[in-house]
């Protein structure tokens, strides 16, 4: 059993077998923790430690930006008591501390709080593994898949996540490619993608992706007017226009047709009457990855 404190007025991190005795240098990155199970869980996200010292806690170990890994012990509150008092040893990062500890001894009294590690996590089914961690405070955070939870030898609960931000994986629309009566429209329905990407139900992602598409190519293809289509087509159709126009595009049309063929998917009465797979995480992010695709095809998207 392990433990994990924080010091009240400082942030300085300790940590222990039976008790977070011991300093923690250098200084570890902690951050507050959310598990993202339904959409309302976004309204947990704490706003900070001092007004919500009861969330899980996250102490990274390692982070590879090239493949967005990142790897931590996973804690969650120890106690009923929001602070409490502890004796620890003087932090070697404190001046305060040094200065105190020649006159009365190398353990102080310290306010923290204290954390032991995650077991509501392997509780979850599969241990969490495929679930989503929210990592940050409700003003800044950052969306992760659990990839993998371990139990090390000292019985911490050490998780392997996977960065889900579509920054990046959407490109930057190029503006002066997009007809200036268009841009507000296209805009809007791209930001509602990237709100919705792995923070709602899949079956939300693919709908923003499908109505995307449906924007962004009917903006870009010009339709002739006389084409018998409504400004706002079904995706189905548009795809047949496109290809009249443009039968050249096979990989545009593919990626569309992917995203046209998730949406009922995600129907209830369509998964039944047309014997479908229901739509999944992973199809949501293919969803994503094919409205990037589609801007980079068309010469909209930077990179």
């Amino acid at each position: 059993m392990s433990r994990l404190g924080i010091e009240r007025t400082t942030g300085l991190v300790y940590e222990g077998r039976t008790d977070p005795t011991f300093a923690a240098w250098p200084t570890p990155v902690v951050s507050q923790a959310t598990l993202i199970q339904h959409p309302a869980d976004f309204q947990k996200l704490p706003f900070n430690l001092d007004s919500d010292p009861y969330s899980w806690m996250f102490r990274e170990s390692s982070f590879d930006p090239v493949s967005r890994i990142r790897r931590g012990l996973l804690f969650q509150k120890f106690g009923s008591a929001g602070w409490e008092s502890v004796v620890v040893e003087g932090h070697p990062a404190s001046s305060t501390d040094q200065h105190l500890i020649r006159d009365t001894g190398p353990r102080l009294r310290k306010e923290l709080s204290v954390y032991l590690e995650c077991t509501d996590l392997l509780n979850k089914d599969r241990k969490g593994e495929g679930m989503r961690l929210a990592i940050g405070s409700r003003d800044g955070y950052s969306m992760w898949k659990i990839l993998q939870t371990e139990r090390t030898v000292n019985l911490d609960v050490l998780v392997t996540l996977r960065a889900e931000s579509v920054y990046g994986i959407l490109p930057t629309l190029d503006k002066s490619k997009v007809p200036p009566v268009d841009a507000h429209r296209v805009e809007l329905a791209l930001s509602r993608v990237i709100n919705a990407a792995y923070r709602e139900l899949p079956t939300s992602v693919v709908d923003q992706c499908r109505n995307a598409a449906c924007v962004v190519v009917t903006c870009w293809a010009k339709i002739p007017e006389d084409t018998e289509i409504s400004p706002y087509p079904d995706l189905g159709r548009l795809i047949k226009e496109v290809d009249k126009n443009f039968p050249q595009s096979k990989a545009l049309l593919s990626a569309l047709d992917v995203i046209n063929r998730l949406h009922p998917r995600g129907k209830d009465n369509e998964v039944e009457r047309l014997t479908l797979r229901p739509v999944h995480d992973g199809d949501a992010e293919l969803a994503v990855h094919a409205v990037a695709f589609v801007l980079r095809e068309i010469g909209w998207g930077l990179d």
